[in-house]
This record gives structure tokens, sequence and C-alpha cells, in this order.
């Protein structure tokens, strides 16, 4: 990734959501590829101090990821003010302000939650409904007076969701599938499978959603290129029901359809006996996504993450001071 276009990229968004963490501790992660941006949004707007927790993963190595963090961070002459750590000393987390709910830093428990000064504030980092059980104890917060807020990515000022539509896109161009012109059915009942169908239409494919499979016309799976299994919050199996065993209303899918994962389980077993040929045939667990928006490189990450801390600046400020949101910014913090 060319370091100077992700700088344009973060200064870009910090001036256009007037994210401003002055004198603010912020306790985030220190991550790989396009995620290497949060600890260097939070010193670009300000942050007294950064600290960035990492560790070895099957992304990359704590050496790796220390070295990008430091090469960017460096680019933007921002390094001095972030700490990046691999141990998580309940010092860290003492004089937080701020504390982000990102892979690194997770789980977000009660041993962390009773170190955050009073008044502090979690960042989900994205909507509200997406929100995971186990990853923050929400309990513990309530009880410690700590603020858990996350972000409506569809304000006016970010649109991020919107790009959920392009990485939809391109799984399909991935799978073969040319988008202009397909006929697409989107299995779905969260906010994806609208926003979805909404930008595939823009890009000239014919796209038709259910909630559920039963739910779609027989036009909608006859003669379909592909169909596009994005249910996030599904607890139990999206495609299929789960014996194995193709029922009678999947017969109805075109045989030459393509079955793309975007989130949701689905009943592999099922769908090979059909001879739905499926992409890429990954096991997914719920509330995952195959890929999340860094999967289309680090502008999705760098405006997601600078709303996500503008939303947990706005909600610290309101909670220490009679600091009320400007009209601009009104319905960008989503409480939970």
């Amino acid at each position: 990734m060319p370091i100077d276009r992700i700088g344009r990229i973060i200064f870009e968004t910090i001036e256009r959501l007037e994210l401003d963490l002055r004198g603010l501790v912020i306790v985030t992660e220190a991550a790989s590829g396009p995620f290497v941006v949060t600890p260097i949004i939070a010193a670009t707007a300000g942050a007294a101090r950064v600290v960035a927790l990492t560790r070895t993963s099957s992304w990359a190595t704590s050496a790796a990821v220390v070295a990008g963090t430091r090469a960017l961070a460096k680019s933007l002459a921002v390094g001095g003010r972030i700490e990046i750590t691999t141990r998580r000393r309940p010092s860290l987390f003492q004089q937080a302000d701020i504390v982000t709910n990102l892979g690194f830093v997770r789980p977000i428990d009660a041993s962390m939650i009773s170190l955050l000064p009073r008044g502090a504030v979690v960042a989900l980092m994205c909507e509200s409904w997406e929100f995971r059980p186990g990853d923050v104890d929400l309990v513990a917060c309530r009880q410690a007076g700590i603020s858990v807020c996350g972000v409506n990515e569809e304000h006016p000022s970010v649109d991020v969701f919107g790009y959920s539509a392009t990485l939809a896109a391109k799984l399909l161009l991935e799978a073969g599938i040319e988008v202009r012109g397909s006929r697409v059915a989107i299995l779905g009942g969260d906010k994806f499978a609208p926003v979805i169908a909404r930008g595939l239409r823009q890009m000239g494919a014919c796209a038709s959603i259910a909630r559920a499979f039963e739910e779609f016309e027989d036009t909608a799976l006859v003669r379909c290129d592909a169909l596009m299994v994005a249910d996030y919050l599904a607890e139990g199996i999206v495609l299929g029901d789960g014996t194995g065993r193709p029922t009678s209303g999947l017969m109805r899918l075109d045989p030459s359809a393509t079955i793309v994962q975007f989130a949701g389980r689905i009943d592999f077993a099922a769908l090979k006996r059909t001879g739905h040929r499926v992409f890429p045939g990954k096991v997914l667990g719920s509330h995952r996504m195959l890929h999340t928006l860094a999967y289309l490189g680090p502008r999705p990450v760098v405006e997601l993450h600078t709303a996500g801390l503008k939303s947990a600046e706005i909600n610290l400020r309101c909670n220490r001071t009679s600091h009320r949101p400007g009209a601009d910014w009104v319905g960008l913090v989503q409480p939970i």
C-alpha cells in the first residue's frame, strides 16, 4: 500500500469529520494491512498518547506489525505519541479516555473495564446492531459508568456502509459473475441485503432480495446467475436446513447459479448434493463476514475508524461537559 496515499486519505478524512482528540489517551490496536491506520488516525487527530496493542496472528507477526505501524507513523511525524506493545499492562488502561473494540484489544471484559476511569468511552467501531456478545461486557460497563457507542455508518458525513455493495461486486467478479447484466438473488434479513441490492442495481445488475430462501419468487431463481448469502445477524444456518439434505426449495435455484458467500452460515453438504458451486467455499460462523471492507483497500477502513473515533469523541465530550454536537453530527453516535 502506498504510504503517501494512505497519509492523504487520513488527513482528508480527519478534516472532513473534524476529529479532534487533543489531550486524550486512546487505547487501540496495531494491526497489519489496511488496519495499520487506526493508531495513526488517533495520533494525527491530536491524541496526547496512543497505546496500540498487538500480537502475532495468522495475518502477520508482531514484529511485522510494529515495523509497518512505525513506518506509517514516521511518514506522518506522529511516531512520538504512539506506544506499540504486546503486553496488556494494567497501567495502559488506567488513564484511557477512549478504548476501541478492535481485534487485538478484545475482549473488553470486566477486568479491563475495572481499570478504566469513570466516564471513559468504549468505541464499538461499527454499527450498534453489529455488536457481538463476548466482545464487550456491557453489564460491567454500565456498572462502572463507561459509555459504549456505535457509529452510524450511513451518516451523510461518511456513508461507509455503501462500500458493502462494492465489496459484494468484487466477490461476484471473483466468482466469475460479471455484475452488469447479471441476475443476482440476495438472501439476508439485516441491513446488508438492501444496501447491496441498491448498489448492484446501480452497476447494472438485476437484484432481488428475500429474508428467507422460501420467500424468493420463482422468477428470481430461474436463470439466476448468483445467489449471494448476506445475513450477518442470523444465528443459525441461512441457506439449507442443516441436515445435509437438499430441500425442495433449494431445487428451485437454477442449477447453473453460483452461491456467493458474503456473510452467514450455509449447509455445504446439502448444496453439494444439489450440484451448486459455492464461492469461495469457506466455513463462516455467525456474525462473520467473508471479508471486511478492508478487502477493498485502506479508504473504507480509514473512514470507518475515523468515524468510530469521532462518535466516541462526541460521546466523551457530552459525558464530561455540557457540550452538544453540532447539527452536522446529529445521528452519528449510536448508543448501545
